[in-house]
């Protein structure tokens, strides 16, 4: 079985999703267990197409060599949570961060609006933001999580932007103005988006 990396901003994440558990589904869990499995990223950046040639990895028959493997961008990273989730009923995929912004000009020249569509299909529940969501700034950023047209260079695409199916989350983000924080810190119940 893939063994996954969680990153120490993910922990955040992981933090909202025990408590979507609550404290009944808590004293029931000592009668019961159930496998979850969590997919986690961050930092994609808006590489909706692999490098070109691949990625560098160490070569699994000599640690000493790197070669380059065919992998990156948004259509392998779907093939993947795609077989990561086959047979695993209680898996969530999750983000800790800097999804857009600083991103390649395939993603860039749409204000990003492709790969959050990307990550939607991808089937994304949650994500934390990073500094990179607040590239274009907070307005854009609520854009991202609602939809509509960029107020300058309207809708582009073959369609409107609905914006991510996905929820942000931003415990440490706050509001001079209001004292509230731009996204929920955390999100109970279904943490699946539901448009």
């Amino acid at each position: 079985m893939p063994r996954l990396f969680l990153p120490r901003p993910a922990l955040a994440v992981l933090a909202a999703l025990l408590a979507l558990l609550g404290p009944a589904s808590l004293s029931a869990a000592t009668a019961a267990t159930v496998d979850l499995r969590i997919l986690a990223i961050n930092d994609f950046h808006g590489y909706l197409r692999p490098p070109p040639g691949g990625i560098k990895i160490a070569d699994p028959a000599d640690k000493t060599r790197k070669i380059m493997v065919e992998a990156g961008g948004a259509e392998h990273m779907a093939t993947l949570v795609k077989q990561l989730r086959e047979g695993n009923k209680n898996t969530i995929f999750v983000a800790a961060g800097d999804l857009i912004g600083a991103s390649p000009l395939l993603s860039a020249m749409f204000h990003d609006e492709p790969t959050i569509e990307s990550l939607s299909m991808m089937g994304l529940a949650i994500a934390s933001v990073g500094n990179h969501e607040f590239d274009e700034g907070k307005d854009e950023l609520l854009r991202m999580q609602n939809g509509g047209c960029h107020p300058t260079d309207k809708c582009q695409g073959p369609h409107p932007f609905t914006g991510a199916t996905f929820h942000y989350l931003a415990a440490s983000t706050i509001e001079k103005d209001t004292g509230k924080t731009v996204f929920p810190a955390y999100r109970s119940g279904n943490s699946r988006a539901s448009r």
